[in-house]
């Protein structure tokens, strides 16, 4: 069996294909990251495994493994990382970017923007490969939403004490707390996916027209959109995809250049870890 890992932010994705390619289990779990979880991340994931049918009278060691994580860029959490590993067939550890690249574009070249609870862009073009943002929250992955919720809390703590005039959004965020300073104290210890709750209000308060969740939604659309020029702008031809759980309300807003480069997502980031997988270890076998 040939399994895919996404570790996320906000949660854990597996999904298991078979020889010819075809999908047998999926599985979710709580958030494995190596920039917030890095000490409970194998746990998460092995326990989403357990809990995988397809996968009961399997054993680990007997499957080839690609685990997408976030995180990859701090190098003493992805050594560690590495070190704990089970045991298995084969394993090959990766940033989540380059596992949603390969389930986008099904292997082959191209360019993905990540836009979840992080943004991070990544491409693939011809024997190179190269990576754009994603370099963690608070103080990158603008877009994101992370950001949108932090930028909400933002708007709530502003109006509260009257440097902005009060609005829907603001008031949304407020009422979630007794007090100002409530919200304050929360907004002092929330991690990127606590933040990124407030994302869905966000996209929820625009589709009714809310000027100031629309306006918020535009920024993160123009934030995402340099991270997609850095990757295609000087790549002909490069096609150009956005997963993530924003990808849809992102995409229709990204600057007019990068409309003609958007193409759909054949397959999330999971599969495309699987596929990574399966293409690898076979492609070991039969070189042997």
């Amino acid at each position: 069996m040939y399994l895919g890992v996404d570790g996320g932010a906000s949660k854990t994705r597996v999904v298991v294909i078979d020889a010819v390619g075809a999908a047998t289990g999926y599985g979710v779990g709580p958030a494995a990251t190596l920039n917030g979880t890095a000490a409970t991340a194998w746990t998460t994931i092995l326990d989403t495994i357990s809990e995988i049918e397809a996968l009961a009278d399997i054993a680990l060691a007997d499957c080839a493994v690609v685990v997408g994580i976030a995180g990859t860029e701090i190098a003493t959490a992805y050594r560690s990382f590495v070190e704990r590993a089970p045991a298995c067939a084969a394993l090959h550890v990766v940033s989540d970017a380059h596992i949603a690249c390969a389930g986008a574009h099904e292997l082959a070249d191209g360019a993905i923007v990540a836009v979840g609870t992080g943004v991070v862009g990544f491409c693939r073009d011809g024997g190179t490969t190269a990576r754009v943002g994603g370099w963690g929250f608070p103080h990158d992955d603008r877009g994101s939403g992370a950001w949108l919720g932090m930028e909400a809390v933002a708007a709530g703590l502003a109006a509260a004490d009257g440097r902005r005039v009060s609005d829907v959004l603001s008031n949304r965020v407020l009422a979630d707390f007794d007090t100002v300073e409530d919200l304050s104290a929360w907004a002092c210890t929330a991690r990127a996916g606590d933040f990124a709750c407030y994302a869905r209000l966000v996209v929820d308060l625009a589709a009714g027209g809310e000027a100031g969740a629309e306006a918020l939604l535009h920024q993160a659309a123009g934030h995402v959109s340099l991270v997609a020029r850095a990757l295609v702008a000087h790549r002909a031809g490069l096609p150009l995809a956005l997963t993530g759980g924003l990808a849809d309300t992102i995409a229709s807003r990204l600057d007019a250049d990068l409309l003609d480069r958007l193409r759909p997502s054949v397959h999330d980031a999971a599969t495309g870890a699987a596929l990574m997988a399966r293409h690898t270890f076979m492609s070991s076998e039969s070189d042997q």
